[in-house]
């Protein structure tokens, strides 16, 4: 007969998870100049919005911790977010099993015990995840609106310049829904 014992399994983790999330875009410029001239025009707003220039790209990194940068060359936009947690996570277990099964019980819980703690692992990083992906897209709504003013800033910069080279401006006037008209004498 067999005496019946109690294997107990204890197992706990504390791992950091890091993730990152991001999206990279064209930017809908009107080819109106040369393109090194349009990037020059589009650097000049972007500097005014808090951008730091640096060669060929523009950085600006939010309070959030959200990276902007914009490549004038290739005029795209790239958003990147990360973030970290700290997960601790523990569990314990218990089995009846007879003395001579001792050994085998207590591998099959180890391992039981162990695919657990991955699995709410992997939750915890989904979880961050998704938190992350969502501050990312509210990021993007507010983003487009501060970058399309400073794409039609510089498309009307961009458009004064060219009536410049054709004639003398006479007037120019921008009306309530962005709409610019440049009188030019030639």
């Amino acid at each position: 007969m067999s005496r019946a014992i109690q294997v107990r399994v204890s197992e706990s983790v504390v791992r950091t998870i890091h993730v990152e999330d991001g999206v990279a875009s064209p930017l809908e410029m009107l080819p109106i100049l040369p393109a090194a001239r349009m990037a020059e025009l589009l650097a000049t707003e972007l500097a005014a919005l808090g951008f730091v220039r640096d060669g060929t790209t523009c950085r600006r990194i939010e309070a959030d911790g959200t990276e902007v940068t914009i490549d004038l060359e290739a005029a795209t936009i790239a958003v990147a977010l990360g973030a970290a947690a700290q997960i601790d996570e523990s569990i314990e277990r218990t089995v009846h099993t007879g003395i001579e099964r001792q050994h085998e019980a207590e591998a099959g819980l180890r391992d039981s015990v162990m695919r657990e703690l991955d699995a709410r692992l992997a939750d915890q990083a989904e979880a961050l995840r998704r938190r992350v992906t969502a501050q990312l897209e509210g990021k993007l709504a507010d983003l487009k609106v501060e970058l399309d003013r400073a794409i039609g800033k510089a498309t009307i910069a961009a458009l004064t310049e060219k009536a410049a080279q054709l004639g003398q401006i006479e007037s120019t006037h921008e009306d309530e829904a962005g709409n610019v008209t440049i009188r030019v004498r030639l």
